[in-house]
Formats: structure tokens, C-alpha cells, sequence
């Protein structure tokens, strides 16, 4: 762990993204490192119907056509949103040192790109659970980490995560 000098957490505003973010700081703050943090504006569509997705706040009539929405808006938007996210999160940044970036882009490449431009040493996430198809979460997990140009560190589940099957055994 010596070695390690940068850590990417990808962001995505979720309860998961939140404990990934936390486990990373904790980890950053033990090792002297630096802790990127990714929010990436999906652009599903292509160019111009991005603002149906983002609709401007007053567009009330669904059959009149919006304006369209500058996308350094929507990214300045989102990167306010990361700063919340970040400050509601971790709240002893002292000795932290958190870099917060937002991209335009398909998720998959931009946490690839962040991690060759960065020179990231480690990719902190957590798993997404999913009531309905548990195994869609993991299958978009791999196709994340197969394009990865470095190791990804699953965060630990905490207590509450864990379930409670089962007797504890005694030991006597």
C-alpha cells in the first residue's frame, strides 16, 4: 500500500457510492494519499436531445418543445451536486486531500480515461445491491473493471450489510 498515491471513487449520488467514498477517505487518510472523486454526465443520447432527458426546471408543457439546456450548465449543476455530496459525506477532510471532477461521456470510458490521464493507483467502489437481477450489478461491475488499467478494491460490507443468518456459535 506504499505505492499507492492516487484513488479514484466513482460517484453516482447512491447509498453505495456514499460508503465507497468513506472507505476511500479512511484508506486515503492512512496512507497519505489523494482521493479523486468521478461523476460522470452520461450522454446516452446523441447531441441535442440531452436536454430532454435534463428538461430545464419550468418546463411544464410536454407537447411544446423545451429550450434547448447549455451543457456547461448541466456540468457546472452536477458539479455543485458532487461538492454537496462530498462535503454531506465526509465531514473530517482535514487531512484528506479530495480532487472532484465531472465528465461528459459513457461511464465505462471516462472512469478508464480518469484512471490512465490520473496515474490512478487504485479504483474504490462498492457493490450496487439490486432487489430485482442482483446479477445485473455485478455484470455492469466487471465490464467497469475489465477496461481498468489498474487494481479496483471492493469496499467492505459494513454491519449492517451483513446478514444475520444463522446462530452465532458459543465458544466456551
Amino acid at each position: 500500500m506504499q505505492n499507492v498515491k492516487k484513488l479514484l471513487v466513482p460517484i453516482d449520488f447512491s447509498p453505495e457510492s456514499e460508503k465507497a467514498l468513506k472507505y476511500a477517505s479512511a484508506l486515503a487518510k492512512q496512507i497519505h494519499a489523494e482521493v479523486i472523486a468521478l461523476y460522470v454526465v452520461e450522454d446516452i443520447l446523441e447531441e441535442g436531445l440531452l436536454a430532454y432527458v435534463f428538461p430545464p426546471d419550468g418546463w411544464l408543457y410536454l407537447d411544446r418543445q423545451p429550450s434547448v439546456r447549455p451543457i456547461d450548465v448541466l456540468l457546472r449543476e452536477r458539479a455543485l451536486d458532487l461538492w454537496r455530496f462530498i462535503e454531506q459525506t465526509i465531514h473530517d477532510r482535514s487531512s484528506t486531500n479530495i480532487k472532484r471532477m465531472v465528465r461528459l461521456g459513457k461511464v465505462r470510458e471516462e472512469i478508464a480515461a480518469v484512471a490512465r490521464e490520473e496515474s490512478i493507483d487504485l479504483v474504490v467502489v462498492e457493490l450496487r445491491k439490486r432487489l430485482l437481477f442482483p446479477s445485473l450489478a455485478t455484470r455492469k461491475l466487471l465490464k467497469i473493471i475489465d477496461k481498468l488499467p489498474c487494481p479496483v478494491l471492493l469496499a467492505p460490507p459494513s454491519r449492517e450489510d451483513r446478514s444475520s443468518r444463522g446462530k452465532r456459535a458459543r465458544v466456551f
